[in-house]
Order: C-alpha cells, then structure tokens, then sequence
C-alpha cells in the first residue's frame, strides 16, 4: 500500500498512452491508465531465440536465471506474494522478443511490479542456485512461443540468414552445457535495460514507475535490421505442416496507414469467408496483419491443399486484387470501419489488450494511439483504394506453399 500512497491513480482519455524514457541506455516505459479490476505490467526484450546464437535456448534459460537464479528475491516469496493477491506471471520466448508479464488486482499490482521489475532490469545472480535452474530449464515445456510459428514460416525461405534454418532454434535440448557465464554475459549485455520495453495498463501509479525505472540503465542496444527481400516471391516449401500464405509488405508510419491496415484485414476476412462457405469448403483462415521485427506484412493464410478442388493460389490473389481496387458492395466498407472501430474501442478497457497492442506498437509508434480511432472514422473508400493499391501490388507478393512432400507437388 505504500507504493499507492505515493500518488493518486490518474487514469488516462481512450487510447491515450505516455511514453518516457531518460536516455537511450534505459527502458522504453510504455504507460496506458484505464479503470479496471485488473492491472498489467510487460517487460519485453529485443532479445529472443534468434539471438541465441550458437548456443540453443540461451535466452530461454537466461529468462529462467532471472526468476529462479536471483539474489534479487526468491521465486518462492514471489509466488506466494502473488498468489494471495490472485495474481499472475507468464513468460514467454519469441524469435526476436522475450517478456514476462505480470497481471494482478490494482491494489496489490504497485508492489508485486516494483518486485519483477528490480528482479528482472537490475539482477545479481546467485551462482548457488543456478544448477536448479538449469534443471527447472530442462523440463520447460514450451520454450519458444507457439505464436510465432508463422513469423518462423515465413521467415526460413524469405530471410537470407542461417540462424532460421537451424532446426533446433530455441530448443532445450543441451540445457545443461550453457554455463553461468554465458548466462551472465547474455543477461548484462542483452536482457538489459536498454534492450528493454516496460509496459503498464490498467490502474497504477504512474509517478512510483517512472521514478523506478529511471533507475535502470546499461547493455548493448541490440538492432534487428529490416532484410530486403527479393520480390516478388513465389515457391513450395518443404515444412512439417501444409499451409498456403498470400502476404504483402507493408509500411505503417502513419495513424493512417495503421488504420487502413486495420479495415483492410477485417474485409479480407470476411471476402474470404464468404467465398470458402459459397464453395462448401470448412477451411479455417487467417486475414491480418503480421507484425513482427523484420517483416510487416498483410497476409491470407489458409492451411488447406489443392486436392480440395479450388486452385488457392489464384483464389488467394483474386482476393487481394478486388479489395485493392474497391470492388465492394454497397455498405461494406462503411460496415468494416465501424467494426474495426467497435472492436478496437472494446480492446482499450482490457489492460492484458492494451498490453498486446503496446508491445506491437513500441517498433512502430503509429500503430496504436490516441490519434488511430479519428483515423479509422476519416477513413474513406477512395483512401483505402489508394493505401491497399500501394501495397497489394503483383510484384511485391509472397506467395508461398507450404508442402509436407515436395514429390508429390510438381
């Protein structure tokens, strides 16, 4: 309680979002206020298993370190502090990110923050107890977030860099021969301050945070430059699961980008949708915008083979090409905005939303803010036509296949 007593709550206008950082050696502090039961605190890494190296699962066991290896606190007193409060921590491992994210009621969420936030961002680690954590490593199961299997996908043919192609990237497996040191050095080097973006969302106290994490500073800025790609792009893909992905670069650097990004993959949904049901074919499908850290991209993903009958690859393109030109029906447009709309105004009084939206918006600004629902009501017709022309455009496209036997697909 004394953390609250510090300053009162102010809670913040919709889609309104603080950001304050005292020098480019600190974290990226990343501050949405909103009135609900529920708080939330991401601390996310520029760091993740493609970074690792020659030494698989790296991160992965330096982000365990940091929990169980940590003379900064216990894991056991952080347990039991938040389990009477209710509260959560999930961590989590990326291709290019790592973060932990702590969800708990407001009024023990100031305290439990201070805690992971000086464990995590200003660490000692405890040689005595870092066999345990290799052992707690070792039986993790689920060391590289399952989301980003397409981001790995698309990622393995598209980008020229041998760190994709290992196929045991992020793994586990040779837990127990990474050292202390490594670990050490990866922790004050990489999961470093500077490296680091710390997002809050619900109700906090701003003041305490911002005093608090002007207090952490050091590391080497990791950059991840953008690949350029040789488009347009089109290939079968030997893979463990068959997949066909349409995808498109894109450019948001504007609120208005970010908004034609937004409808644009809510219409493709529903095209695609339309057009599967009309040929009597169940395929689950995926129409939206794939954000990582060296690719934007507008994608169709359908995992489905041509033995159905429909050729998708043309189906896919014939798609892209309508909605590109504003070949709508009456009031489709108009319907897309405003459910875009809805669904993001809905989105904004969930602080664990928020937080997802936040970290995607920290590599680009533009994407999520106070300015993006005056953007989406500015919208019209003629100015998605001229945005979606810009980018879904033939020789830009990445049209790959993902097949489970090459042989049997020429």
């Amino acid at each position: 309680m004394a953390l609250l007593l510090l300053a009162p709550a102010v809670l913040a206008a919709p889609f309104e979002v603080e950001s304050f950082q005292p020098s480019p050696k600190h974290p990226l502090l990343l501050l949405a206020p909103r009135e609900a039961n529920r708080s939330t605190l991401t601390i996310v890494f520029n760091v993740g298993a493609v970074d690792d190296k020659l030494v698989n699962g790296l991160t992965r066991v330096s982000q365990h370190a940091l929990l169980h290896a940590n003379s900064r606190g216990t894991y056991e007193s952080l347990v039991t502090a938040m389990y009477g409060a209710a509260a959560t921590l999930e961590m989590r491992t990326g291709l290019h990110e790592s973060r932990f994210t702590l969800t708990a009621p407001p009024q023990d969420f100031d305290a439990l923050a201070r805690t992971l936030l000086t464990s995590v961002l200003s660490p000692k680690l405890d040689p005595r107890r870092f066999e345990a954590t290799l052992e707690r490593a070792k039986n993790d199961s689920q060391p590289l977030d399952p989301e980003v299997w397409l981001e790995l996908l698309l990622a393995r043919p598209l980008i020229e860099d041998s760190r994709y192609k290992d196929p045991n990237i992020g793994s586990l497996y040779n837990a127990e021969g990474i050292s202390l040191d490594a670990v050490r050095e990866h922790v004050s080097r990489m999961l470093a301050p500077c490296n680091a973006t710390v997002i809050a969302t619900g109700r906090f106290n701003a003041k305490a945070l911002r005093k608090l994490v002007s207090g952490f500073r050091g590391g080497v800025a990791l950059e991840h430059p953008r690949p350029k790609l040789k488009l347009p792009y089109q290939r079968r893909v030997l893979a463990s699961r068959e997949v066909q992905v349409l995808a498109y670069p894109i450019h948001l650097q504007t609120p208005r980008e970010a908004a034609a990004a937004r409808v644009l993959a809510s219409l493709l949904e529903e095209r695609l949708f339309q057009q599967l049901r009309n040929a009597a074919v169940g395929y689950s499908f995926t129409s939206a915008p794939l954000l990582t850290t060296r690719l934007d991209a507008l994608a169709l993903v359908l995992p489905a083979a041509e033995s159905s009958g429909i050729d998708l690859g043309p189906f896919l393109r014939e798609e892209m090409h309508a909605v590109s030109q504003g070949q709508l029906e009456p009031g489709t447009f108009e319907r897309h905005q405003q459910s875009t709309l809805v669904r993001l105004r809905l989105a904004d009084r969930d602080p664990r939303r928020v937080a997802e939206e936040l970290r995607t918006a920290r590599q680009r600004p533009a994407w999520y803010g106070p300015e993006l629902p005056t953007h989406i009501q500015s919208l019209t017709p003629e100015a998605l036509r001229e945005v979606a022309s810009t980018w879904l455009r033939e020789e830009s496209s990445i049209q790959i296949h993902f097949v489970t036997d090459l042989e049997g697909r020429k």
